[in-house]
């Protein structure tokens, strides 16, 4: 990770120069291009160094030992049930908000009317019934 630290924040002696040959070249007067250039360039600096710090906090992770088996980053990814029918609401939900943005806002609520229902069902659905844990 202290690698992959350097490499991301390593980027902002590339985009900061050329955030300011772009301001040049546009005679500042492009109000976008300059300001966004040069926040990728810190935003970069900003990961770089969160990652390197994480990886002064934790130390050698199994990526980072080259003896290292795959047993030794095995973890548990989650659960999922797979007969559940609340992802299929929740993805009709925004599948509506986003159609409100496109064809009209007024229809938005109904898409978040029903996203919220779906949600709350995803979150509870081992709470009640026959899956109960």
């Amino acid at each position: 990770m202290r690698t992959s630290g350097l490499i991301i924040g390593a980027g902002i002696f590339f985009f900061i120069p050329i955030a300011f040959v772009y301001g040049y070249l546009t005679d500042f007067q492009e109000l976008v291009g300059f300001p966004a250039i040069a926040l990728v360039g810190l935003m970069s600096l900003m990961i770089g160094g969160y990652v390197y710090l994480q990886d002064k906090q934790m130390g050698k992770h199994p990526q980072d030992i080259d003896s290292a088996e795959i047993s030794d980053e095995a973890y548990e990814y989650g659960f999922y049930s797979p007969w559940s029918w609340w992802p299929l609401a929740l993805a009709a939900g925004i599948g509506l908000c986003f159609l409100g943005v496109a064809v009209g806002w007024w229809i938005i609520p109904f898409g978040g009317v029903l996203c919220l229902v779906a949600l709350i069902g995803l979150v509870y659905e081992y709470d009640r019934g026959d899956h109960v844990h």
